[in-house]
């Protein structure tokens, strides 16, 4: 598993335009990224498609492994507000409902940033399975809201499930066909439903 040295940031920058210049590398990134894969992803195209010179990437990222760590935390930032609101929106909702939310929730956030299904093929780092139980434990609190008396281990449990559906979903959605995308969220939402309907 790499090191933190050798997946974080060489250089974070202050100034606006600093900032804006690594907005503009990790827009690059997430493009290759999203057209060719992870591992056939190098810094070189990252480069050219940013129209910046190798040396300005390396000035703040390492290697690609770094580049990689850095969008995943910004993903998991905007996930992590996602359950929130589906949590706020928890109690409220019928179990058919919510599941609906979840799943097109999830299918936007993965259209919106293409790039995190190819990142999902990335080596873990000693941040992968810290930011897993982050959003394990946000998962955990929705289904606490809908089922307060639930024990605390088996809703992590169950939410530990929900997070391997939503994966697979994400998963063979990103593969599937443009005519059956929809029936393929047809599906995992008759998968959803049928597991968390009777503990809600």
């Amino acid at each position: 598993m790499p090191s933190r040295s050798l997946t974080a940031p060489r250089r974070i920058p202050q100034q606006k335009r600093g900032q804006r210049r690594v907005a503009g590398l990790l827009d690059a990134a997430a493009g290759v990224m999203a057209e060719t894969g992870y591992q056939a992803t190098t810094m070189c195209a990252i480069a050219e498609r940013a129209g910046s010179s190798i040396g300005s990437l390396y000035q703040f990222f390492p290697n690609k492994e770094a580049v990689a760590e850095e969008l995943r935390g910004q993903y998991v930032k905007e996930l992590e507000r996602l359950w929130a609101t589906l949590a706020r929106e928890a109690a409220a909702l019928p179990a058919g409902d919510l599941v609906d939310r979840l799943i097109e929730s999830q299918i936007r956030f993965a259209e919106a940033h293409p790039a995190f299904l190819a990142l999902l093929d990335a080596p873990p780092t000693r941040n992968t399975l810290r930011r897993r139980e982050l959003i394990r434990t946000r998962i955990a609190r929705v289904i606490l809201i809908r089922k307060p008396d639930m024990p605390r281990s088996k809703a992590f449990r169950s939410a530990a499930v929900v997070q391997q559906i939503v994966r697979g979903l994400l998963t063979l959605y990103a593969r599937a066909d443009k005519g059956e995308k929809s029936a393929m969220l047809e599906e995992f939402k008759a998968v959803l439903t049928g597991y968390l309907a009777p503990q809600w």
